[in-house]
């Protein structure tokens, strides 16, 4: 059986922090990787340095471009991702850490499970939950149910996505299927996509074992912060839920998904509308909704 060939697709940014430590991380995998596919997207600090003493320290293993301007997240990772040659790729990101087995364990998961294209691993905290809490923990995701492909679409659609890019392995084929990436709107970024799409066609996996450590810092170009909830009141809740109601309308045309989806989160929008209003006597109930609806018109559904 020919040997399955690992790239790792990676995008840097004024990265100079942390990211000697990934790459160490990288190359202290039990099960080696056969590229490190960098993409780097005009960074001003010591990174495009750092990248080059790597580079010549490997230079069988390291690929290294520079952008002539800058793309942004996304377009930097649907460009690295597009670049790796290997039958399986790695999404990786500058800031955080793999642990020694992750490779190992991801190439063993896809042997033993064919039919899935994209899958997703746990991980450890590195910060305010360092040693406390996992990832998924964090966003109050229990993999033990073991929801199916439909049950997680529906889940991240409307809660958004709980599995970030560092945490993702993608076959080489599946990805040819899913590029060029769509790019509906700023919300939906490149794992969020190639998630929904994955799920979309039953080929998502589910590792639930900490393979990585996700670093959360105030630097992140993209990710989770802790104490950015806030407690909001519940119209406000309810123009948010309505203004995501047009997002997963425009999603389900996007990607050709199930409708009963958005229907049914139309209609949990609803009854939760309904019983806000019931906090208002009767002759007040239809100003309130009047007002809501045709002068701060905040209600979509």
């Amino acid at each position: 059986m020919a040997k399955t060939t690992i790239s790792v697709a990676l995008c840097t940014y004024n990265g100079e922090k942390y990211l000697a430590k990934q790459l160490d991380s990288i190359l202290s995998q039990e099960n080696p990787v056969d590229e490190i596919v960098v993409c780097d997207d005009g960074s001003t600090d010591n990174t495009q340095s750092i990248l080059q003493d790597y580079q010549a320290r490997f230079p069988e293993l390291f690929r290294i471009f520079i952008n002539e301007k800058n793309l942004g997240y996304v377009a930097n990772f649907e460009k690295a991702l597009s670049l790796c040659t290997g039958d399986l790729i790695f999404l990786c990101d500058q800031d955080d850490v793999w642990h020694q087995d992750k490779v190992k364990f991801i190439l063993h998961y896809f042997k033993e499970n064919p039919l899935i294209g994209v899958a997703a691993h746990n991980l450890d905290l590195i910060g305010t939950y360092d040693g406390k809490k996992t990832f998924w923990e964090l966003k109050n995701f229990h993999s033990e149910t073991k929801p199916s492909n439909h049950e997680l679409l529906q889940y991240i659609l409307i809660n958004g996505n709980i599995f970030p890019g560092m945490s993702l392995a993608i076959r080489k084929k599946t990805l040819h299927d899913y590029l060029p990436l769509q790019k509906i709107d700023s919300i939906l970024i490149h794992d969020y996509e190639l998630i929904i799409k994955a799920l979309r066609d039953e080929k998502f996996g589910l590792i639930p074992k900490n393979l990585g450590a996700y670093r959360q810092h105030d630097q992140q170009s993209i990710g989770f912060r802790e104490n950015e909830k806030s407690q909001t009141s519940e119209l406000t809740k309810i123009k948010l839920r309505s203004e995501h109601y047009l997002r997963l309308q425009k999603y389900t045309t996007a990607f050709n998904l199930n409708p009963k989806i958005a229907a049914d989160y139309r209609q949990e929008i609803k009854d939760k509308y309904s019983l806000f209003l019931k906090e208002f006597s009767f002759p007040n109930r239809m100003v309130v909704h009047l007002k809501n609806k045709y002068y701060y018109k905040i209600l979509h559904f």
